[in-house]
């Protein structure tokens, strides 16, 4: 087979023929839209309960001066709204909304019901969270809420409704934010009421007790139940708990959050016009934020890079590309960064000169209509003294206020970027229960809780250039170029239809492993894994060979007398593994990486491999009713490492279809070049290209309708040639040649689209 190689130049990356279609995005709005904004909204989460009169005069102030158009107000306002049950002072918080908009500054008001006050835990003590232990979590921090308590859910919902009807119709208020990072900290509840409400929740599941147990395969372990009753929620156990009781746990856990979200949100909706949010964090692993977007207006995120990190741009355009997935391919807004350190780390580093701007305009550039901050001001008291804010401890001579009003200058300009699309021709498919099922399974490999595999491909995207978008298994794949399916654990015949789909109509899809393992009730897949994938790839998954590390330390005296053991290989004891491209155009690519060519390597878990019988026989395919090619051996594992028992089999494979289409498969945890070195490849197939070719290191390029953003993480000045128009955060002309200053942007109106 001749396969083409990857072009050695690349012009900005043309329109896709046709955009991704968003299942969501017919009925949601921009945020602009919906908040009646000229330019990206700016702020921070405003606490002025916390603060005297002086300071709040003061604050109207700087945020004139620091172009805030919009504050996050009561979020945990709680007890001094409700100081006592049922006993409400509103009108405090009224007068800084008028004080507010009088000033021109929106208000995103806060339901306040994200940490209860202290009379709900003394009044009401069964409604504090009890820990898998059975401890009784206590008062004095914050979230201290149980997720089933009727008491908080009575009292929660009873606040939304005042605060409501009280301000609802305020002409200040232009968007509610209900409660505060859902499950936190209380992202799941073993009380009594959580209890019963499990088995109710079951009972809805399943309708009794027979299916439960099917479904569980409870005759495993003698834990089958003859009654729901005797069914507990996951707690302390003597070992391993079921791992489809833990998968429905994680559902029941999710459902039950998002539940007092959605409880607010009709409340909210019945007395009021203006749209809602809750602000998400990132790839959170505990909540299943596909499900969360359905009932929200606007997406909204927190996220806290480390800048410390050498990766944490990364972080930044991993959050922002899985926030506008989440949003249906529409804007969104960052509800939450830090505008310097924060406080919880072990080590809390300050964002370097320049930072806190770059990446308040790499967050534009992926998709935000708005950058607000935690908080305005730094708190003088508190678990969180020591995390910035706008206007931190040493006030207006200080770096940090100083950056806070170089950003809100910029951010100003860039009214031309609001409700401007980013049109991206790569997607990577992201699955929660997959996740979760993964988490849960005890076996066969672990790849840590936040979607690790994910991250790995997309940040390879980033690293070349390629503009993605992430999407749920659910949805249509009309329009990508190429597709990434890595570590779908649950097998998804809905998905494995999209993407035969996809394939059909010329689209390049690799699926990474370990991916349809096991099915929505946490059973294997029995027959060879990747289910529903198998026909698509025409392969399937026999076994799987974990690669724990070194297994303990050899004494270099024990070579005197273990005769025996020292003559043992032990392949599961290494950590990485050996590959050996055999395709050419492959070949091609690692040449061209490097002389000499650079090899291919795994590491943490590789898969025995096999082609399904006939599939190099091109059989008429009945369903997507175009025919399928061999199967063709791209990378044999080579015997390094800790492959010396999978020499010689396939490592990745490819299988084409009828009109140019092709599905991949890895079988291997590869490291970042061979990721790299395959999408160069995968990418030349499928004809997708970098947004602009040939950047300098340390330089991200993102395209919003038909402006270019040229962003300088790095450490040193970068030339970039062919930028030709407007820099709309300086209005000066760009003619070609450009020159970015250590961590900084340019945000160019381009002349020539």
């Amino acid at each position: 087979m001749t396969s083409p190689a990857p072009s050695a130049s690349a012009a900005s990356t043309p329109q896709p023929e046709h955009t991704p279609v968003f299942d969501t995005a017919a009925r949601r709005s921009a945020p602009h839209e919906l908040l009646g904004l000229t330019s990206p909204a700016y702020g921070g989460d405003y606490n002025p309960e916390q603060w005297d009169e002086a300071t709040l005069a003061e604050d109207l102030e700087l945020m004139a001066e620091a172009g805030v158009n919009l504050v996050s107000l009561g979020i945990f306002s709680w007890a001094r709204l409700e100081p006592r049950e049922g006993r409400y002072e509103l009108d405090w918080l009224v007068e800084i909304v008028d004080r507010l908009h009088e000033a021109g500054i929106a208000v995103d008001l806060a339901t306040a019901t994200a940490s209860p006050p202290a009379w709900m835990a003394t009044d009401h003590p069964e409604s504090l969270p009890m820990s898998a232990d059975g401890v009784r979590l206590s008062v004095g921090s914050r979230q201290q809420y149980c997720p089933s308590s009727t008491v908080y859910r009575e009292r929660s919902a009873a606040l939304a409704a005042a605060l409501a009807e009280r301000l609802g119709d305020h002409a200040g208020v232009v968007m509610w934010h209900i409660g505060n990072e859902y499950g936190c900290h209380t992202a799941e509840c073993f009380c009594p009421a959580c209890a019963r409400a499990f088995r109710a929740w079951l009972a809805e599941r399943y309708g009794d007790v027979e299916r439960l147990n099917a479904a569980w395969g409870t005759d495993f372990w003698s834990q089958r139940y003859t009654d729901l009753e005797q069914v507990a929620p996951p707690a302390a156990m003597p070992t391993f708990p079921n791992p489809a009781q833990m998968l429905d746990w994680r559902r029941f856990s999710d459902h039950q959050l998002r539940s007092l979200m959605e409880a607010e949100a009709r409340i909210l909706r019945e007395r009021s016009k203006r749209p809602v949010t809750t602000n998400f964090m990132g790839d959170f692993p505990a909540t299943d934020y596909w499900r969360w977007a359905e009932s929200l207006d606007i997406i909204s995120d927190d996220s806290y890079p480390d800048p410390a990190d050498p990766a944490a741009a990364h972080e930044v355009a991993w959050a922002g590309d899985l926030m506008r997935g989440l949003a249906g391919g529409r804007p969104w807004i960052l509800m939450e960064q830090a505008p310097s350190a924060v406080q919880w780390r072990r080590r809390n580093s300050p964002k370097r000169p320049g930072q806190h701007l770059l990446w308040s305009l790499a967050r534009v550039a992926h998709g935000a209509d708005g950058v607000l901050q935690f908080q305005w001001r730094q708190s003088r008291q508190g678990a969180e003294t020591f995390h910035s804010g706008m206007v931190p401890h040493a006030g207006r001579d200080s770096r940090t206020w100083e950056e806070t009003v170089a950003t809100g200058q910029a951010l100003r300009r860039l009214g031309p970027v609001l409700g401007e699309p980013v049109r991206a021709e790569a997607a990577v498919v992201l699955d929660w229960e997959s996740q979760w099922a993964l988490s849960t399974a005890i076996g066969p490999v672990e790849v840590g809780e936040r979607f690790e595999a994910a991250r790995a491909w997309h940040r390879s995207l980033w690293e070349a250039g390629i503009a993605t978008d992430i999407v749920p298994v659910g949805r249509t794949l009309d329009g990508y170029r190429l597709i990434i399916v890595p570590a779908v654990f649950i097998d998804r015949p809905e998905l494995a239809g999209h993407l035969e789909r996809a394939v059909t109509a010329g689209a390049q899809v690799v699926v990474a492993g370990p991916t349809g393992v096991v099915d929505t009730g946490a059973g294997a897949v029995l027959g060879g894994y990747l289910g529903a994938l198998r026909p698509l790839l025409g392969v399937r998954v026999t076994d799987h060979a974990a690669l724990t590390g070194p297994v303990g330390q050899s004494d270099p005296r024990g070579v005197l007398v273990s005769r025996l053991s020292r003559a043992v290989g032990t392949p599961g004891s290494e950590t990485w593994v050996g590959l050996e491209a055999v395709s050419e155009p492959l070949r091609r690519v690692l040449e061209r990486m490097g002389t000499p060519a650079p090899d291919l390597r795994a590491g943490g878990w590789a898969e025995e491999l096999r082609v399904d019988a006939g599939s190099n026989e091109a059989p008429q395919d009945a369903q997507a009713g175009q025919d399928r090619g061999a199967v063709e051996v791209v990378a044999v594992f080579d015997g390094r490492g800790g492959g010396a028992d999978l020499a010689g089999r396939p490592a990745v494979t490819r299988r084409t279809v009828a009109g140019a289409g092709a599905g991949w498969y890895v079988a291997a945890d590869l490291d970042s070049l061979s990721r790299a070195a395959l999408l160069r490849l995968v990418c030349a197939h499928a004809r997708v290209r970098p947004v602009v070719a040939d950047l300098p290191d340390g330089v991200e390029a993102q395209r919003r309708g038909k402006v270019l953003f040229l962003l300088n993480h790095g450490d040193r000045a970068a030339e970039v040639a062919g930028v030709v128009g407007t820099d709309l955060l300086t209005g000066d002309a760009c003619t070609g040649h450009v020159v970015l200053a250590p961590r900084s942007a340019l945000v160019v109106r381009d002349n020539m689209r």
